[in-house]
């Protein structure tokens, strides 16, 4: 028995198939079973393909602005580069808890007005005083690499 194919184009993401707007190419059941009635795919059509390009056109030029600013953003990042956090510590140097991502996007917005998101930040685990070396996914390909110091609160 052999199997049936068809090609669909996908309306969202889906981890081990594509991205919105690819084209791909699955099972019959699966389509019909899974991504047809959770619209998670369409039929292939002349209207739905027309749809799919100015979709793709649009969002490769939302992309390009979005790396159009990430960039900006991270070159104030980096002429900052060096960020402080106090923290209370005890005897030896150690922090009560951890220095977070939520410490690092709180330090960036006091020093450069920007919010970055928490889930952004590529953090060591900091438990005592000192500076450590953090990352910032900006965009998809744009890294900032910052260094946080970490002071005793008096």
């Amino acid at each position: 028995m052999t199997k049936k194919y068809i090609e669909l184009i996908l309306n969202e993401k889906i981890e081990h198939l594509g991205k919105d707007g690819d084209k791909i190419r699955v099972s019959m059941g699966y389509a019909r079973n899974y991504l047809l009635p959770e619209n998670k795919a369409s039929r292939i059509t002349s209207v739905t393909l027309k749809q799919i390009k100015a979709s793709q056109e649009k969002h490769f030029l939302l992309k390009q602005e979005e790396q159009i600013k990430a960039l900006e953003l991270k070159a104030i990042l980096e002429t900052i580069y060096k960020f402080t956090i106090k923290k209370v510590f005890n005897k030896t140097g150690q922090i009560f808890g951890s220095v977070s991502e939520k410490d690092i996007c709180k330090s960036i917005l006091d020093n450069t007005g920007k919010n970055i998101h928490k889930n952004q930040v590529i953090l060591p685990i900091i438990k005592n005083i000192g500076n450590y070396l953090f990352k910032v996914n900006l965009c998809e390909d744009i890294i900032a690499h910052l260094e946080v110091q970490v002071l005793p609160e008096k």
